[in-house]
């Protein structure tokens, strides 16, 4: 079954990105890529891990890659997950599969529309690429970000930064579906 949804994942991927990447050929891209390690994702990361390596294994000659996670600031029911930096502006796919290794479940609530932000920051901040992407791996879930849907979605025109999402959803809380 497992085997089966990895195949089922990886071949949406690889369907998926290439009109992405064909479309922009002659234009430099920059890339980010966010792997959302938050504990609501502690059942499917071990298939995030493998989406964001068949992720850079597709994208990873065509400019360079950021990869971005969660880290827990604080201890107890107060604490978030913010946005790291783990990696940043290369097209060394050996180096970025490595970083994906070293990654894992952090504790804390969800800041997603603060990591979104932190993002856009950082890969305006490179020089030399026309266009930037931004790939969230993610369940989707924000429990107390500050950035505002609205305001975040206006930078993100204004900054002329695309944004896709691979959304992973399972009902939380272990339910049935």
């Amino acid at each position: 079954m497992r085997r089966r949804i990895f195949l089922l994942l990886t071949s949406i991927i690889l369907f998926a990105l290439p009109p992405v990447c064909i479309a922009q050929a002659n234009k430099k891209l920059e890339y980010g890529i966010l792997v959302d390690s938050t504990g609501s994702m502690r059942s499917q990361f071990g298939i995030v891990n493998v989406l964001t390596k068949a992720l850079v294994h597709q994208v990873h000659d065509h400019g360079p890659i950021s990869i971005f996670s969660f880290d827990s600031s604080g201890m107890g029911p107060g604490s978030r997950a913010v946005a790291v930096a783990r990696i940043e502006h290369t097209q060394d796919e050996g180096l970025l599969n490595r970083t994906i290794d070293g990654l894992y479940v952090q504790g804390g609530q969800t800041t997603l529309l603060d990591a979104i932000e932190f993002m856009d920051e950082r890969l305006r901040a490179q020089a030399g690429a026309t266009d930037r992407i931004i790939i969230l791996i993610t369940d989707g879930e924000d429990r107390v970000s500050t950035e505002k849907q609205q305001e975040l979605v206006r930078k993100l025109k204004d900054d002329k930064m695309s944004v896709y999402a691979i959304g992973l959803v399972r009902e939380l809380g272990g339910g049935k579906r």
